[in-house]
């Protein structure tokens, strides 16, 4: 039998901010690496186990604090410094501060997207991509269709990516 998700997976966006997470008496500092309407990804070396709530504040651009409380839906632990290390997060509870900065960032990068095709954003939809696996060390690439022909290089070791 098929495992089913009990969220829904929602546009992510590359956004480096610092945060501190903690659970309990346990605080801890990391970065935002990625960010969605319902989660986010903390790149850290101190991830919790999947299923702990831990209460997240993040600061915002403008020096504003974003107070959230989420689930750990998975931890990234390798011995490895280069590997990423962290946790996905999914949020349950959000404030006004992370609500209108996503929006306004979702805006932001929709219109950047999207403004030759459709200068009065009547017709939104989002960008898609498609996963490369290097050649050259085997990390996973997300290259969107229109960059293919610019000829995209592995973010990890700098090798050409030939779409297969």
């Amino acid at each position: 039998m098929e495992r089913q998700r009990k969220y829904q997976r929602t546009q992510r966006y590359t956004k480096r901010l610092e945060a501190t997470f903690g659970s309990g008496p346990l605080t801890y500092r990391g970065i935002l690496s990625d960010i969605s309407e319902n989660g986010l990804f903390i790149r850290t070396s101190r991830g919790f186990t999947p299923g702990t709530i831990i209460d997240i504040e993040i600061i915002m651009p403008g020096d504003q604090i974003s107070h959230l409380t989420g689930i750990v839906r998975r931890t990234i632990k390798t011995p490895l410094s280069s590997a990423k290390n962290g946790m996905g997060v999914e949020l349950t509870q959000k404030d006004a501060v992370y609500i209108n900065f996503f929006k306004s960032h979702h805006k932001e990068v929709s219109r950047e997207a999207f403004e030759e095709a459709d200068p009065a954003g009547e017709n939104f939809s989002p960008p898609e991509s498609r996963i490369i696996t290097c050649p050259g060390c085997g990390a996973k690439n997300k290259v969107l269709y229109e960059k293919l022909f610019l000829k995209p290089i592995c973010g990890k070791c700098k090798t050409l990516l030939t779409s297969p």
